[in-house]
């Protein structure tokens, strides 16, 4: 039921909360599957034994569908939390006039609390003015989205035998980090989702340059929205931000790619029962809609369904723009 009078932030906080727990149990439950599955096999060193035997049957018949229900349990709350803010919001909009445009929880639902009258009309001239009034401006997502330069390093390192798999390439330090604490199969899963994301966004939006606009729109959002599947929403976060830690990086394509990222995340939390199909579907609405960002030509971030893909500007050569300290969650993982 709604949960009248609440603020509709802080039930959406809630809402990712209790999303973010579910991932972070769902990534637990698969660890936790791996190293059983290296201790059966024999590999990797993994634990093994009568006692290991045991305790797999007991993981697979009782404990493993009891965490499942506890996660189903912890998405659905989120989804229904997220459900009484979307209600509040739109309660609260239908009682406060015409201040509903600036005050619901949603871009659109602003501008069409009235149906009739003087107020129509200017619910009307504010959505030509501002199609999304939640939306920052250009020049604040240019300001707002930006992260200081990091420390880098080569990964894998010079003695990993990972550089017999993997190319060694130039990564923030916190990118490092979180890479070396991936077991084998997130990291097969992780080059996975890098893969998917370049040929998903190929498919949707094709480009023959990929950076600024709406291809790159799209893989970065949806390349999030999988990590948060794969991985949790805490160490995606973590990751694709410290990922635009690079040193040098344009300040437009910087905030673009963060603004982008947090898109994507908030659509797979939002979601934690979609495919990755499904995902690919709600991102690239999102692209349509404009509720991502692409770089036009002013070499501002603008909403992407208000440049074309033809005519958004090319950021190569912009200047990198100074940026705070992020705050890292530290789910960086140990599992090999």
């Amino acid at each position: 039921m709604p949960f009248y009078g609440a603020d509709v932030d802080q039930l959406k906080a809630l809402s990712k909360a209790l999303a973010n727990g579910a991932s972070l149990l769902t990534s637990r439950a698969r660890e936790l599957d791996s190293l059983i599955g290296q201790g059966m096999t024999g590999q990797g060193g993994g634990w093994q034994g009568q006692d290991a035997k045991r305790f797999a049957a007991d993981w697979q018949g009782r404990l493993r569908p009891l965490l499942e229900r506890t996660m189903r349990g912890l998405e659905e709350a989120s989804q229904s939390v997220l459900t009484n803010a979307d209600q509040q919001s739109s309660a609260s909009t239908e009682g406060s006039g015409d201040s509903g445009s600036s005050d619901s929880g949603s871009g659109g639902s602003g501008s069409s609390d009235s149906g009739s009258g003087g107020s129509g009309d200017d619910a009307t001239t504010k959505t030509a003015a501002n199609p999304n009034p939640d939306q920052p401006t250009p020049q604040e997502i240019l300001d707002k989205y930006q992260v200081s330069d990091a420390e880098t390093t080569n990964w894998p390192g010079d003695w990993d035998p990972l550089r017999f798999v993997v190319d060694q390439r130039e990564v923030t330090e916190k990118e490092a980090e979180l890479l070396n604490g991936l077991g084998p199969f997130e990291m097969n899963a992780f080059k996975g989702i890098h893969d998917d994301a370049f040929s998903t966004a190929d498919d949707r939006f094709p480009s023959d340059d990929r950076n600024d606009d709406q291809n790159d729109a799209f893989r970065h959002a949806y390349w999030n929205a999988l990590m948060v599947k794969e991985f949790g929403a805490d160490w995606a976060e973590d990751y694709a931000t410290a990922h635009e830690q690079l040193p040098g990086n344009p300040a437009p394509r910087e905030a673009m790619d963060l603004y982008n990222n947090e898109v994507g995340r908030n659509v797979a939390i939002a979601n934690p029962d979609a495919s990755a199909e499904e995902l690919a579907d709600l991102i690239e609405e999102a692209v349509n809609n404009g509720d991502t960002v692409v770089v036009g030509q002013d070499l501002l971030p603008h909403p992407s369904n208000e440049v074309p893909m033809d005519q958004t500007g090319d950021a190569n050569n912009a200047e990198p723009a100074p940026g705070e300290d992020p705050e890292f969650n530290d789910e960086s993982r140990t599992t090999s």
